[in-house]
């Protein structure tokens, strides 16, 4: 998914670099010098209060939340390291001031994923990292585990906040074998950086890393280096585009508590938590990222997320199954979905691919010469990228565009065409069921290829398409989904397409990208993108590529003055212009007419050589970009 990380997030559970931007400390003062975080505030009186006596004489009071358990049940358990703020010895402040403890146990989160827990206190001036904060805090871990014989000791989760973030990485430093998962936001590993076999242990150990960039109280070097750590180490969830991402570095008025951008506004934060246990790597012999997780949707659905939470989805019929998408996990997809998705292991396969973007095309890789698979399903728009990956087997390839009808043994499938995230979006819809891909986004779209204006015409021709008709949408990235999305956030999408266009709706800077990406919000649906991409450009090229050399500055629709440089022994390039709208009048370099997406051969001159691209649209608009190629040493 594009913009998106874990799109997108996206993209992502993965070791994660989420530089982002805090909206809101979302903090009050309730009268004294403590901060309390008003929803924190509501769920903490379902924590109960204890005090744990360590061997040294010594105690540490701590907070903890036990859910309703079922008989015969196994239930993980999260441990709460706090941060500075928080320290003392009221017992209260670590379940009050921050999210970072009662998020797990907000309602709906609590009737997803029952979790057990922990949250201690330190007194002020202590460190988490010393002693005897450190090892009251194991045994007290210990202690609760035997205390409630139904917690599953593969699911031991760490999270910490600033000072306590820096107390997660230490705890998993030195025990790389006890947690599933950890979560430090804003802190530091800065002491145990040269512990060469300490990070080694921790290879196929997923770290979700929270950050902001502008943190002013612990620098973003410290998550910086502990990653660079990870990675140097073979860490791959810490290589992950998909699970490393540079959030956006625009100040506020507390990007220190990056947790609350990272709890309210990337969901998958939360989901990630919950999809690792030591028991899907092995005791850390696996890298999370060979791994998928599966869940039956009924109906001959199933939903498979891989290590980023990126989705795909099988159709199981009768006579065939339809697969739609092919996530970024590295473990063989095809080899999953025949042993632990298909009812007939042996039936015929299609895919669908509801765009080109890395993340919803990359398993393809895993079905390359397996005769089971027998067409896959793509709009002609996004077919090149898919063309070069698929290599022999791009003979499978079926284009197929809105209004198509895909066989699915009497409960036929039909094609929408929704473009905007990329120019050939497509939509299956299946029942009272929309495959939707990143065509809508999950909770926010993406747009990149078409302008905001055009994709309102998008949105409305999918409203068109649903009718009345009650639906649920299944997207690309379901693991950014708090709750389920259904025909009404394409209603919101719509409202917010026309007030980002006409002004009505205001935009911010965008979380997850620096520059001019900016971010609209009406309801459940939010868009980002180029604000500069606000209106359609009569006569606009898509895309213009150069053979050799690069284009100073990158393509943007709206720039028509570029540069390169190539040597002074290259006497051509080529140029390719490829024009935004399919029923352009003319394209022309130089004079000369060229057809879209054909390279031109330019001959090349010692020194400066000019070339002007005009595009003239099927109305009689003409814009033009001009190129020039500097041939010299």
């Amino acid at each position: 998914m594009k913009n998106s990380g874990l799109r997108k997030l996206t993209g992502t559970l993965s070791t994660l670099l989420i530089i982002l931007t805090c909206m809101s400390c979302a903090n009050v003062q309730d009268g004294t010098s403590k901060k309390v975080s008003a929803e924190a505030a509501k769920i903490a009186p379902l924590f109960k209060s204890d005090n744990f006596q360590g061997e040294n004489g010594s105690s540490m009071p701590y907070r903890y939340f036990e859910p309703s358990v079922t008989e015969g049940s196994k239930y993980p358990v999260i441990l709460y390291l706090h941060g500075e703020e928080e320290a003392g010895t009221d017992n209260e402040a670590q379940v009050t001031t921050t999210e970072c403890a009662t998020i797990w146990v907000e309602p709906d989160h609590i009737a997803k994923n029952p979790t057990y827990v922990i949250a201690p206190q330190i007194k002020a001036g202590s460190d988490w990292t010393e002693e005897p904060a450190y090892s009251n805090t194991l045994a007290l871990l210990n202690q609760f585990i035997e205390k409630h014989p139904d917690i599953d000791t593969k699911r031991i989760y760490i999270v910490g906040f600033s000072a306590g973030a820096t107390g997660v990485w230490n705890m998993i430093v030195k025990n790389p074998k006890l947690f599933a998962a950890a979560l430090p936001i804003s802190g530091n590993a800065d002491k145990h950086l040269a512990d060469y076999d300490a990070w080694a242990a921790l290879k196929n150990f997923p770290v979700y890393v929270i950050h902001s960039y502008d943190d002013q109280i612990s620098p973003v070097s410290g998550s910086l280096n502990a990653l660079a750590a990870l990675r140097a180490a073979g860490n791959l969830y810490s290589s992950s585009s998909a699970s490393t991402c540079l959030w956006s570095a625009e100040s506020t008025p507390s990007p220190h508590d990056a947790w609350w951008t990272a709890f309210h506004k990337f969901e998958v934060v939360y989901n990630s938590l919950f999809w690792h246990s030591l028991e899907g790597t092995r005791n850390g012999e696996i890298s999370p990222t060979m791994l998928y997780t599966k869940k039956d949707l009924g109906n001959g659905i199933t939903m498979i997320w891989d290590y980023a939470l990126s989705t795909s989805f099988v159709i199981e019929r009768p006579e065939k199954a339809i697969i739609v998408d092919a996530m970024m996990g590295h473990g063989n997809l095809y080899e999953y979905i025949r042993d632990n998705v298909l009812v007939n292991k042996d039936i015929d396969l299609e895919f669908f691919i509801t765009h080109n973007d890395n993340d919803h095309t990359y398993g393809l890789n895993h079905f390359l010469g397996v005769s089971q698979l027998k067409s896959i399903y793509l709009h002609e728009d996004d077919k090149d990228p898919v063309i070069k990956l698929l290599g022999k087997d791009a003979g499978k390839l079926k284009y197929v565009t809105d209004g198509d009808l895909i066989s699915l043994g009497g409960k036929d499938g039909d094609v929408i065409l929704v473009p905007g995230h990329s120019r050939g979006s497509i939509i299956l819809r299946y029942e009272d069921y929309l495959f939707s891909g990143d065509g809508i986004g999950t909770g926010y779209i993406g747009c990149g290829e078409l302008s905001f204006e055009e994709y309102i015409s998008s949105v409305e021709h999918l409203l068109e398409k649903m009718g009345d008709a009650k639906y649920t949408i299944l997207a690309g990235h379901t693991g950014e989904c708090r709750k389920p999305m259904t025909e009404a956030y394409v209603h919101d999408l719509l409202a917010c397409a026309r007030g980002l266009v006409d002004g009505s709706i205001p935009t911010v800077v965008y979380w997850r990208n620096a520059g001019t990406r900016r971010v609209a919000t009406y309801g459940d649906a939010s868009i980002t993108g180029d604000i500069n991409n606000k209106h359609m450009i009569k006569g606009a090229l898509f895309d213009l590529a150069i053979s050799q050399g690069s284009l100073n500055p990158a393509f943007q629709r709206y720039l028509v003055y570029y540069s390169a440089r190539v040597g002074e022994d290259v006497n051509s390039i080529d140029i390719t212009p490829e024009v935004l709208a399919k029923d352009y009048k003319s394209l022309t370099i130089n004079g000369d007419a060229v057809v879209s997406r054909n390279a031109y051969k330019a001959a090349l001159n010692k020194g400066d050589n000019r070339f002007s691209i005009a595009v003239t649209s099927a109305d009689d608009v003409t814009r033009v970009y001009t190129l020039t190629v500097t041939r010299a040493n």
